[in-house]
């Protein structure tokens, strides 16, 4: 018995304690792998709600450029923000806005001039005037490209925003911004990725007051003090303070996951950086999940199988029992055995350990190559749902087995609409059985086909894409899966189609531009030479358009040269071709035109045509053409040639008064080079002094003394000698050289009165004329000071020369600078009054000092009532608006006297002096303080 109970003892002890350790090894291992999975999967879920987060950003901002690139392409909005005109903006934009809000869920809409004011605020009418100084709009300023980004508000909220340049045919009129608030992202990645979460911004981006307001309005936490240097901007998941603590301390090791227990619940928790449109690290987004399910789902697990191995182990005792029952009634019989045959038992029992050791190995590396396997199943299963192409997988007869998200999107099929059907179902009609039958083949072939097809989705919308076809094989080599990969070719196709239009058409008139003219004409003219053909080419330019787009303004001159587009195009054939060259111009090629005489024929009608008014905003408005037509092949031999002998032909007849055509000749490029040649001299001119001034004196009616003088820019020719101005100015006008001469102009004229205050003359008023172009520059002001400080001149002995034109264009502008110069203290006055397009309204909200009636009206005084009436009437005019009035040009006594009964102030003109060079001007003045003559 004793024996017994010891072999008992040896046996069965040992057993139950090889059974304790295997079940308490596999409980923890089993427990450390369930742990490493929900790590990983949280890992998984952290980079969904990043990925989501990154994607949601893109795809708004997207959103918001489709919008934004519709805005700046709208001319009445154009138009509204040159002008400063806020009330036109906010009627134009305002229903843009809500269906922006209602579709894409806009919430900020900006309008800001060039100099970055807000110039209203579509969303918050009342706030504007302030100056934007965000990163996104001073990176569109700086790039002049539409640029998009996040930036941070005072409360801690994000906006996205999407900042874009608006251009009109002048240039850069200012910037429009669409923004929308981004916790819709937020509530996304909640929502969508099943994942709680937390936002925090560094309190040093932050201002508590606006912070404190921000959260109140919004019913949230207003709690400051609640962390030491962060602030809650949106919470799912109410955390305690120690848990946030906790958090917040790695946040400088962003790829750490904490384990929480919040409410009883495990919770795993990891940490997202948070930039803005700078790339400023902000602040951070927490992501957190409920591990409950897992942890409880793991239990389960483990008591399901504890309980199995004690099943397992009592089920082990119950059969070792018998067994060493047996062996006891053996034991001799063995023990007797054992003596004979120990070394071949010995030797058959280590043969069957090393057979065990070696299966073991077996089932270990078959389990490790299983685990392996199921990784890179879930990696791939996660790609092929994440991916953003289209993939759908179909048997060897391309009926559908799965498809990923992706397909879903771009088709609108769903997974289940599309299940077990044929991928037929997509194809849009646009290809025939040769397409298809080549794609197969390469298929079958090469197991292999991409290309570029045309698909239908759900709604029925025929869109393009860029396909890849690939046939899976098994072993045997025989197919037996499809797998086609795609991805939306529809924005890219909108994009280069709005690239090529923007590239070759003017959006205005929808007419070939230049460059797309030039290849037509091309074309045409290598048709007309392979068949003998005559092309003519009639270049039009529109007389006095300058004078309309400056009194009506530009928007009612874009709709002028629309209307002129649409006129000509229903005087010519189908084949003939229309062109715009530039803001004025245009081109009609006359394709096989047969003879000159139908070339003039097709001028005559559109002279005729153009004789009628356009009807422009309920009132009538003429224009006339002048209109110059070269021959193919008799006039150039080339398109280029072509062109510039049309331009030629057209400039004689414009110089001859316009409102006519002309055929050109060869001699016309005489006069075309003499211009171009002058305009080379021109540029040189000012750098090699050839510019010099004559100042013409002004005298007063009342005393007779001379008590002002107006500087007269001369072009001293090294060859040609003294050049009239009527000759060059208007090129300087032309080209823009006229800003750097002007500039010029008023610098030598205010350093020459100084001069000869300082010689001892009296102080006289220098007038000094401005034009257009110099009067629009930004710098005029800061100009105009620097000229008075650097040459030492009192501000009122300088006098500013405008035109009524200047007066009419943008006059909120024209009221802002005019009001400048008088706080300056200089004196304004209006050049050439009458002759323009005066406006009294004008007239009198503007600091006007002087009114010069022009020397049309002077020469004739004393002989046409007309004249006499007007001058009468503009001294009159000026004196009830108190300001002085001068007559230019007069030239005889009589028209002096005429003009000192009447009441005028001053006058100048060749009756008293020629414009003078500068030493012979001091001389007059000397001897004019010697003796003062009557006059």
């Amino acid at each position: 018995m004793i024996k017994n109970a010891s072999l008992k003892a040896h046996i069965l002890l040992p057993l139950a304690l090889v059974l304790a350790i295997l079940l308490g090894a596999f409980h923890y291992s089993l427990y450390q792998h369930a742990k490493t999975d929900a790590d990983r999967d949280f890992v998984h879920q952290l980079q969904a709600a990043k990925n989501y987060y990154d994607r949601a950003l893109t795809r708004r901002s997207e959103k918001l450029g489709v919008g934004l690139e519709a805005i700046l392409r709208d001319k009445p909005l154009q138009a509204a923000l040159r002008a400063h005109d806020r009330n036109a903006l906010l009627k134009r934009s305002a229903p843009l806005f809500k269906a922006l809000h209602d579709q894409y869920g806009i919430t900020h809409f900006y309008f800001e001039d060039a100099a970055r004011i807000n110039v209203l605020r579509v969303h918050q009418p009342k706030r504007y005037g302030d100056t934007i100084n965000r990163y996104t709009t001073l990176v569109a300023e700086k790039t002049g490209k539409i640029t998009s980004g996040v930036e941070l508000g005072p409360i801690g909220t994000f906006t996205l925003r999407v900042v874009a340049p608006m251009y009109d045919s002048h240039g850069l009129i200012g910037y429009v911004e669409l923004g929308e608030e981004i916790e819709g992202v937020l509530q996304g990645v909640h929502d969508i990725i099943g994942t709680d979460l937390a936002l925090f911004i560094d309190k040093q981006f932050l201002v508590r007051k606006n912070w404190e307001s921000g959260m109140r309005m919004l019913k949230r936490n207003a709690d400051w003090d609640r962390l030491p240097d962060a602030a809650i901007i949106h919470q799912t998941l109410d955390l305690p303070r120690e848990a946030l603590l906790s958090l917040l301390s790695g946040k400088d090791q962003p790829d750490r996951i904490t384990n929480l227990s919040l409410d009883n619940k495990p919770y795993n928790a990891g940490m997202i950086p948070v930039e803005d449109a700078a790339g400023r690290k902000v602040g951070s987004l927490i992501i957190l999940q409920d591990m409950s399910l897992k942890s409880r789902e793991m239990e389960a697990t483990l008591h399901k199988l504890s309980l199995f191995y004690l099943v397992l182990g009592g089920a082990l005792f119950a059969l070792f029992v018998p067994i060493i029952h047996r062996m006891e009634r053996h034991l001799e019989h063995s023990r007797q055995q054992a003596i004979t045959q120990g070394e071949e038992h010995v030797a058959l029992q280590a043969k069957h350990i090393a057979e065990l050791q070696d299966e073991q190995d077996r089932l270990q590396r078959t389990q490790e190559k299983l685990q392996q396997s199921q990784g890179k199943l879930r990696l791939s299963a996660q790609v092929f749902e994440n991916s953003t192409e289209g993939i759908v997988i179909t048997d060897i007869h391309a009926n559908i087995l799965q498809i990923n998200r992706a397909f879903a999107t771009i088709t609108g099929y769903s997974e289940e609409e599309v299940a077990g059907k044929n991928i037929n179902i997509l194809h849009s009609g646009r290809h025939g059985p040769n397409f298809y039958q080549a794609m197969w083949s390469s298929l079958v072939e090469f197991g292999y086909w991409q290309g570029e097809i045309w698909n239908r989705r759900k709604n029925g919308e025929i869109y393009p894409e860029w396909l890849t076809l690939i046939a899976t094989r098994d072993e045997q080599g025989e197919t037996i899966h499809y797998i086609g990969v795609f991805a939306d070719l529809t924005e890219k196709k909108q994009t280069e189609a709005r690239a090529h239009y923007f590239a070759n058409y003017d959006t205005n008139t929808d007419l070939p531009n230049r460059l797309l003219l030039a290849k037509h004409l091309q074309q045409e003219l290598e048709r007309a030479n392979g068949n003998g053909w005559q092309v003519a080419l009639l270049y039009l330019d529109l007389d006095r358009f300058k004078t309309i787009n400056d009194t009506l303004g530009h928007r009612i001159g874009d709709k002028l040269l629309k209307a002129v587009a649409e006129r000509i195009g229903h005087l010519v054939r189908d084949i003939d071709i229309i062109g715009r060259l530039s803001s004025d111009e245009f081109t009609i090629v006359l394709s096989d035109v047969g003879n000159r005489q139908n070339a003039e024929q097709v001028a005559k009608k559109i002279l005729d045509a153009m004789n009628q008014p356009f009807e422009m905003e309920g009132q009538e408005v003429f224009i006339t053409p002048s209109i110059g037509i070269a021959l193919y092949p008799q006039d150039a031999n080339n398109h280029e040639d072509l062109i510039r002998n049309a331009d030629a032909a057209m400039a004689h007849i414009k110089a001859q008064g316009g409102n006519g055509f002309y055929f050109y000749s060869a001699d016309m490029n005489v006069a075309s080079s003499q211009r171009l040649t002058m305009e080379t001299q021109l540029r040189r001119a000012l750098e090699r002094n050839e510019f010099v001034l004559h100042y013409q004196p002004q005298l007063s009616l009342h005393s007779g003394r001379i008590i002002g003088m107006e500087a007269l820019l001369r072009w001293q020719h090294p060859e040609r000698g003294l050049v009239s101005p009527a000759e060059f100015i208007p090129l300087l006008e032309e080209t823009g050289m006229i800003v750097a001469v002007g500039d010029w102009v008023l610098h030598t004229a205010c350093a020459q009165n100084s001069a000869w205050m300082a010689a001892g003359l009296p102080p006289l008023r220098m007038a000094v004329n401005l034009s257009a172009r110099q009067f629009r520059q930004r710098d005029l002001i800061e100009s105009v000071n620097q000229a008075l400080q650097n040459t030492g001149l009192a501000p009122e002995h300088l006098e500013l020369e405008i035109t009524e034109s200047i007066m009419i264009q943008d006059l909120q502008t024209t009221i802002t600078t005019l009001n400048q110069l008088h706080e300056l203290g200089i004196q304004i006055s209006i050049d050439d009054f009458g002759t323009g397009y005066s406006s009294l309204s004008y007239l009198k909200r503007l600091p006007i000092n002087k009114i010069k009636i022009d020397q049309s009206f002077v020469r004739d005084i004393c002989t046409d009532p007309d004249d006499e009436a007007i001058a009468n009437a503009v001294i009159s005019l000026g004196h009830n608006l108190k300001m002085q009035v001068i007559a230019e040009g007069v030239e005889t006594l009589e028209q002096l006297e005429q003009l000192r009964a009447q009441g005028c102030d001053e006058i100048q003109g060749y009756y008293f002096s020629r414009p003078l060079p500068a030493e012979a001007f001091a001389q007059l003045v000397r001897k004019s303080l010697i003796t003062v003559k009557p006059v």
